[in-house]
């Protein structure tokens, strides 16, 4: 992982450093999501039977990507229904997940910018 890393590649690293100096077992799971006009789109899902979107003017990109529901937990907090989660072995895995799912945004040109994304995202790493 290049010094100059993002915030993602850095909690990976330690993530990953961290477990590996334990004799506890351990799972690690991603989530990427994509919000985008308020909908939910999970950003690791290959479904390839989802709903179409119109044109949007953003680009074919947008057609089989499914919304997905915010819900509340019970617990105070929220989740997503139905978002995918993959298990990555390390650093590496996850980084991989990292590209592929920002591949998969929506992006349009701008006045300031050729490859804007017209969205937010969130990588969740658990």
């Amino acid at each position: 992982i290049p010094t100059n890393a993002g915030i993602v590649p850095r909690a990976l690293r330690q993530i990953f450093s961290h477990l590996a100096n334990t004799t506890t077992e351990y799972s690690v799971k991603c989530t990427f999501l994509e919000l985008y006009n308020e909908e939910i789109t999970d950003l690791l899902s290959d479904d390839g039977d989802e709903k179409s979107a119109e044109s949007s003017g953003v680009g074919d990109d947008l057609r089989g990507k499914r919304s997905h529901r915010l819900m509340e937990d019970g617990r105070g907090g929220v989740s997503v229904e139905g978002l995918t989660e993959v298990t990555v072995k390390n650093v590496q895995d996850a980084l991989r997940l990292a590209k592929t799912g920002s591949g998969r945004r929506k992006k349009a040109a701008t006045l300031c910018n050729k490859h804007s994304s017209r969205s937010h995202s969130v990588f969740s790493i658990a």
